[in-house]
């Protein structure tokens, strides 16, 4: 029995009506993105009972904290209670259907009372995610995937069974043996295999789908505008031209049962408000606005700054999976509890070592990265010397009426208030040194961090380089050697791809020039109306701090073997 209406926005339509083979949901923040992996769970249960569905995750921790959580909330509200209806992990109880293919683990199984069951996999080691033979396969945050793993090992799984739900029944089931991959907007070059399942809409019908919806997206940019400006006659111009253009890229399933999706909260105004919109416009950075809230398609600059390789240098899989099996358990799989993480969720967080932290500071936005140094390569799973950017905390003025760098050093704080070695080594930035932060005292901005982590009981070791900011072309030849990874003299920066999202898109963003044979970073972006000067480019500096206070000594002690060109 249903405990209440479910009301389904535009894109959960969609996706609940045409019922294909195969789907693949590119959405933004607010778009009841989670809603569909509970909805088709729900459907599983339905009109496959005694299957078996993976649910994939690059760790076991990711499935724990962000898949279930979400998808147990909706099963509730369609009626399904924990430990009648279904179990998560241990064997059923008795009198129980048990699934056509033999189960004889339960320890990452989520099984219900019709037989029913969903096998949670994690990438974290090879071989890992192998598992029975399966009908169905659901992916969330699809762009962590290890997409040549997942392909070895998880799909070749999606077998069987065919005279129960497929080609030897009456009355096949048309979601036998396909998927479901759900994911945020890729930002990443080895992201971007989930955007080509789109192609078929120019292949198929001649549709530029994302050429059309980035007109969508930045016309939605003008609508806010005109909102805000109390713009009445162009705001309905406006709104009646992104009508006429998302007319043009309606969804539709592929000859080959494909159903690809792009939606943002636009399409959950419904439920959302559009005042929920224009405040996260002022909230956020204009950058993360567009491709948390906006599901902007980017692409990666191709000149770019920083030369990160995707394979070599960002990992996904860092989620302390045993601790968090614990609090899972302990807490009967409370999706409140899973959903609040804190430092002990990190497996790249060594709570027995000092915390590096490097901020950035800006009238309207103010940043903190956070970094560690570890002896074992997350992203190529070597041992060895490397450099990790393991989270980062921002804020603005409109997220909080406390002051702006009290709040943000206490969210860092909060978030390691387990670590048991309470110490940072803060990367002074120079300029923090000068500027003043408010009129209720004259401490610089560095002062008054380093007061506030004094009062959290912190202790705090500052770090400076000789000098005052280097000319760009230096650390660009630092990034350079350090990111070749062949030299044992540079370390190996590498960044958590979960914690360390902006921090990439900003890297990932950041065009190269030449400028009186020098090489310089772009920052035209930072004079844009449309972007404060501090969002361009903000985390790649807070970034180029840290390792040049900590390795710019390296790169002038010895002759290196990188020319410089174009010189």
């Amino acid at each position: 029995m249903i405990n209440e209406v479910v009301k389904l926005n535009s894109p959960q339509m969609v996706s609940a009506i045409n019922q294909p083979k195969n789907q693949v949901n590119i959405e933004g923040r607010g778009t009841g993105k989670s809603f569909k992996i509970g909805w088709e769970m729900n459907d599983i249960v339905r009109q496959m009972p005694r299957s078996i569905t993976a649910i994939t995750g690059r760790t076991y921790g990711q499935v724990y904290t962000r898949t279930l959580p979400s998808s147990l909330k909706l099963l509730a509200k369609l009626g399904y209670e924990k430990d009648k209806d279904y179990k998560i992990t241990g064997k059923p109880p008795k009198g129980w259907l048990s699934p056509h293919e033999p189960v004889t683990k339960f320890d990452n199984f989520i099984s219900f009372s019709n037989g029913t069951g969903f096998l949670m996999l994690s990438q974290e080691r090879e071989g890992s995610s192998r598992g029975p033979n399966l009908d169905r396969e659901i992916v969330d945050e699809a762009l962590t995937l290890n997409k040549e793993r997942y392909d070895e090992e998880v799909s070749p799984a999606n077998r069987g069974n065919e005279e129960y739900f497929g080609k030897l029944t009456s009355d096949p089931v048309p979601m036998h043996h396909g998927f479901r991959y759900v994911s945020s907007m890729p930002y990443s070059q080895d992201q971007r295999w989930l955007l080509d399942f789109g192609k078929y809409y120019e292949q198929e019908a001649g549709i530029l789908l994302f050429d059309i919806w980035n007109r969508v997206v930045k016309m939605q940019l003008q609508l806010i505008e005109a909102k805000l400006n109390e713009d009445i006659r162009l705001f309905k111009e406006i709104w009646n031209e992104i009508v006429r253009l998302k007319r043009q890229i309606v969804p539709f399933v592929s000859k080959d049962g494909l159903l690809f999706t792009l939606a943002n909260a636009f399409d959950n105004l419904e439920n959302l408000g559009l005042s929920y919109i224009t405040r996260e416009y002022k909230k956020q950075s204009l950058l993360t606005f567009m491709i948390e809230i906006l599901n902007w398609v980017i692409d990666k600059v191709e000149d770019c700054y920083y030369h990160l390789d995707p394979q070599k240098h960002i990992y996904y899989d860092a989620y302390n999976d045993d601790y968090i099996r614990g609090v899972a358990e302990d807490s009967n799989w409370d999706a409140e509890t899973l959903e609040t993480p804190d430092s002990r969720f990190d497996l790249d967080c060594d709570p027995g070592k000092p915390l590096e932290v490097v901020f950035d500071w800006g009238a309207k936005i103010n940043l903190m990265s956070v970094g560690q140094e570890r002896n074992f390569n997350f992203a190529t799973k070597i041992i060895e010397p490397v450099d990790c950017f393991i989270n980062e905390f921002f804020n603005k003025p409109d997220e909080t009426p406390r002051v702006m760098i009290e709040e943000l050093v206490d969210q860092f704080c909060n978030y390691y208030r387990y670590h048991a070695t309470r110490q940072v080594d803060f990367y002074r930035d120079k300029y923090g040194d000068h500027r003043q932060p408010n009129a209720r005292n004259s401490q610089s901005y560095n002062a008054q961090a380093i007061e506030r982590f004094d009062y959290n009981g912190w202790t705090v070791v500052p770090k400076s380089h000789r000098g005052m900011e280097p000319p760009q072309h230096e650390k660009y030849l630092l990034w350079m050697n350090m990111l070749k990874g062949n030299d044992p003299r540079f370390p190996k920066p590498i960044f958590n791809g979960k914690n360390c999202k902006f921090t990439l898109i900003s890297m990932n963003n950041t065009k190269l020039i030449e400028k009186n044979g020098k090489f310089d970073k772009d920052k035209s972006s930072e004079r844009s109306k449309k972007i404060l000067p501090e969002e361009a480019t903000h985390f790649g500096d807070a970034a180029d701090k840290r390792m040049w206070t900590k390795y710019s000594g390296t790169l002038h002690n010895y002759t290196s073997t990188f020319v410089n060109p174009r010189l």
